[in-house]
């Protein structure tokens, strides 16, 4: 059986991961097929299990060998006739990692943490929640409905929803487009100054490099309180910008939210990303 988690497989199967699984050669440490898309995994996968804290880079260096060393021995993951974990990821380890985070993937995000997990959202007023036509894609009592965004925003700057359509206005939010060709009645993210935002988020929209320039352009610094994104996207629809989330930030927090509509059924889920931006 390959690879499961969404982390280590979407938006498609990594050779590199996929080979670690089954072959010796393939491993991956220091030194060791040591750069690449394969070990930002690794490194986000570490962070969120285990909080190691790693800078998601593409590369393996010494403090993702320590991470990896840590990782191992926490769970005694040894060799014949080893006392101590090597800092090598080999087949058990990357593994571990999946099954791990595939567990992970599948617990429902708190309603106290970052995400709305249900198309309810924080507590608030439903009944002045927007509704057609503004609303392309309504629940069931035909307003905005939340899964997927942000909930318990930083606030201390704008806050800002590129390409929304009022699901997050409750909180908020302002929503803006990033090009006059998309903006059906949204204002423009060029008319507001730098570094303006301490919260921007999207959902079901992609990323085009406009988009990630404004998204960069606008994020308040982390000197004076720094900028959370935060980014849903159904996989039916839009395979997600890994490269493009990654270079934003720290990942903080990952889920994959399943379709009340279509449960059971991953080409429906909601996979969400939370970043911290540099």
């Amino acid at each position: 059986m390959g690879l499961q988690s969404m982390l280590l497989t979407s938006p498609s199967p990594d050779p590199q991961l996929e080979s670690c699984l089954v072959s010796d050669p393939a491993h991956i440490g220091e030194g060791i097929h040591d750069v690449g898309e394969h070990v930002w995994r690794i490194q986000i996968a570490l962070n969120e299990l285990d909080e190691a804290d790693l800078e998601v880079d593409g590369v393996y260096g010494g403090d993702t060998g320590d991470a990896v060393e840590d990782y191992k021995n926490k769970r005694g993951i040894l060799g014949p006739g080893q006392v101590t974990a090597d800092r090598i990821v080999g087949k058990r380890t990357i593994r571990s990692i999946d099954d791990e985070v595939l567990e992970f993937e599948n617990l429902t995000p708190p309603s106290v943490g970052l995400v709305s997990p249900t198309e309810a959202g924080d507590p608030h007023n439903h009944s002045l929640c927007p509704t057609p036509p503004r609303v392309s894609a309504p629940g069931a009592d035909n307003r905005a409905q939340h899964r997927g965004t942000p909930i318990n925003p930083i606030g201390n700057a704008m806050r800002i929803n590129i390409f929304g359509e009022g699901e997050t206005d409750y909180l908020g939010f302002a929503d803006f487009a990033t090009e006059a060709q998309h903006a059906n009645g949204r204002p423009l993210t060029s008319t507001l100054a730098s570094g303006c935002a301490s919260d921007i988020c999207m959902r079901s929209a992609p990323i085009n490099s406009v988009t990630l320039n404004e998204i960069r352009r606008l994020a308040q610094s982390a000197l004076v309180g720094g900028c959370r994104f935060t980014y849903a996207s159904n996989q039916e629809k839009f395979a997600t910008p890994r490269a493009d989330i990654l270079s934003l930030g720290t990942v903080i927090q990952q889920h994959r939210i399943a379709d009340p509509s279509n449960p059971g059924n991953p080409q429906f889920d909601m996979e969400v990303w939370v970043v911290d931006m540099f």
